[in-house]
């Protein structure tokens, strides 16, 4: 388990901890992929992996015009395929990817100086 932090400065949302049980911002445990920008949280019921995130909400999350987005890949970092990379690249689109954990951690410290941010976050599971 990593805790992130016990009380939440200001009034954003600021994540807590994630695991393997789910991802806690404040006093709610989400276990499935989300959506979280400072002042919203957007869930994803039965997105389980990256492709499926990309190929569903992908424009949902630059419609809400981050300055920084974020993509939380789950236990471990994966990288994007090349189709992918393409696709936001031709939209002039950049996305940060790397594990949920480093992207909850990244997420806090942007938020933190207030930053427009935009976290995508897959869940955590035992089989990666």
């Amino acid at each position: 388990m990593i805790d992130l932090t016990l009380e939440s400065p200001g009034s954003h949302h600021y994540i807590r901890s994630v695991n393997d049980s789910g991802i806690r911002i404040g006093d709610s445990l989400y276990t499935g992929a989300i959506t979280v920008t400072p002042d919203q949280i957007l869930e994803h019921p039965g997105i389980r992996s990256m492709e499926e995130f990309l190929e569903q909400h992908l424009e949902l999350v630059f419609s809400l015009d981050p300055e920084v987005a974020l993509l939380g890949t789950g236990t471990k970092h994966q990288l994007l395929d090349r189709e992918a990379q393409v696709a936001l690249c031709r939209r002039g689109r950049m996305l940060e990817v790397m594990s949920t954990a480093a992207a909850c951690r990244t997420f806090n410290v942007l938020v933190a100086d207030q930053r427009r941010v935009i976290a995508a976050l897959l869940p955590i599971t035992h089989d990666g």
